[in-house]
């Protein structure tokens, strides 16, 4: 397969890489979000909705490295010779690099600030979605390897 597999994982990389600027800062997401969190619970005091907000900030951040890694692995199996282990290594390492230069650049940036805890929370969206793709690819490749059908779930 042609280079082109790697368009789509450069693509969401460089949007995880925009979403870590300035016009992503809390306050400007909260400008848009803590409203509409009111409007869906206009009892809710501004302490609660400004948690929710943070929490879902922090979603944001796992479901982001999960699609990223997931791209990555896709692509990356699709080369000669590439096993899952070694494209979701891979995938990792290239989710980290970017989480560490997205926190980096963030520390740099007055309305951000660089957390060691987001590192930790796209890491563990990068790795939990690569263990997952891997143990089903590689359940798969044994049940062809049998002669078994491999069950899909239904969608």
């Amino acid at each position: 397969m042609t280079p082109c597999r790697y368009a789509l994982p450069l693509l969401w990389l460089a949007l995880v890489l925009v979403l870590g600027t300035a016009y992503f800062s809390p306050s400007h997401t909260g400008a848009f979000v803590v409203p509409f969190l009111k409007a869906l619970a206009p009892g809710a005091s501004s302490a609660k909705l400004n948690a929710i907000h943070m929490v879902l900030r922090k979603l944001a951040h796992l479901v982001e490295y999960a699609v990223l890694a997931l791209l990555w692995f896709r692509a990356l199996l699709q080369g000669p010779g590439q096993t899952s282990r070694s494209a979701a290594w891979i995938a990792l390492a290239i989710c980290l690099v970017c989480a560490l230069v997205d926190e980096t650049h963030q520390a740099t940036i007055p309305t951000r600030s660089g957390s060691v805890r987001d590192l930790v929370v796209d890491a563990s969206g990068a790795a939990g979605v690569l263990i997952l793709a891997r143990g089903r690819r590689e359940a798969r490749e044994r049940a062809q390897m049998h002669g078994t059908v491999a069950v899909e779930p239904a969608e």
